[in-house]
């Protein structure tokens, strides 16, 4: 039986990482993966597999340390978010080599929300940077994208596992990677300490282990994303739900991408015989 399969990448910052190990263990295993949608950094990674750069974005974090990261923040002053995101949205664009939705090879979609209508968005046309610098867009951190009358944040909000846009998409079997649902029990263990580069006054106050705006602001997002995701998943579960236990990683440990494509990878090498048997 010739099953679809549909990729529902969910957000969580540099957790989304562990995406790219999920995504090799199905290649691995020679699965076709039909259609992807995926929300902030689920569509970063689901548009750059879908355009074909999946291992440029690999390549990258490998070799990502904390004070590159740093450096993709542009502050913005007295405006709508912290950062303005144009740097984040060259990156994305260069990895993507400019392409646009009809380019891919895998249908893909990438969830923002309107703050204007309080409706979910689903951008499948245009520019696939544009689309991900909106999905990204957390409020608080990254400026909203202007999108005519509309204003584009994070497709979060409402949708942080956007399952119900990969069935809309034809996929017969939806595998959803959920990134939220382990974080606050990880966060009650000790994080490990990580101590930025003096030199970098952002990095003292962007450091994963020191309470202050970008954790308060982690937090609550964490804890929006999993009550949402609950509720989805109560009306529409998934066919296989993936929930990655990431250790104590935040949104910006980029720096530990290795190892959250590791266990993504794991996580994916797992549900092997039980989505082999569901092809069937």
């Amino acid at each position: 039986m010739n099953q679809k399969i549909g990729l529902a990448l969910g957000g969580g910052g540099a957790r989304g990482c562990a995406h790219i190990g999920v995504i090799k263990a199905l290649e691995e295993a020679n699965i076709s993966i039909h259609c992807i949608a995926g929300t902030s950094m689920g569509a970063l990674v689901g548009g750059i597999y879908a355009a074909g750069h999946l291992q440029d974005l690999e390549n990258l974090l490998s070799e990502v340390k904390w004070s590159d990261v740093l450096r993709q923040f542009d502050p913005a002053v007295m405006k709508n978010g912290m950062f303005k995101g144009k740097k984040v949205h060259r990156l994305i664009n260069r990895l993507i080599q400019d392409k646009k939705f009809k380019d891919c090879q895998i249908p893909c979609m990438a969830i923002a929300t309107d703050l204007n209508s309080g409706e979910e968005v689903r951008l499948d046309k245009g520019n696939i940077a544009d689309a991900i610098r909106a999905s990204i867009s957390l409020p608080g951190i990254f400026m909203p994208i202007k999108h005519k009358k509309h204003h584009l944040v994070d497709g979060g909000i409402l949708n942080p596992l956007p399952i119900s846009a990969v069935r809309k998409m034809g996929a017969d079997i939806v595998i959803a990677v959920d990134l939220s649902q382990e974080y606050i029990k990880e966060k009650q263990v000790k994080r490990s300490r990580h101590t930025p580069e003096k030199k970098w006054r952002l990095g003292q106050w962007l450091r994963p282990e020191y309470p202050n705006m970008i954790d308060v602001i982690e937090g609550a997002v964490f804890l929006m994303q999993k009550t949402v995701t609950e509720k989805n998943l109560m009306t529409d579960p998934a066919d296989l739900l993936l929930s990655l236990n990431l250790s104590s990683a935040s949104l910006f440990d980029f720096h530990k991408a290795k190892k959250l494509i590791e266990e993504g990878y794991k996580a994916g090498k797992k549900i092997m015989p039980q989505l082999k048997a569901m092809m069937q």
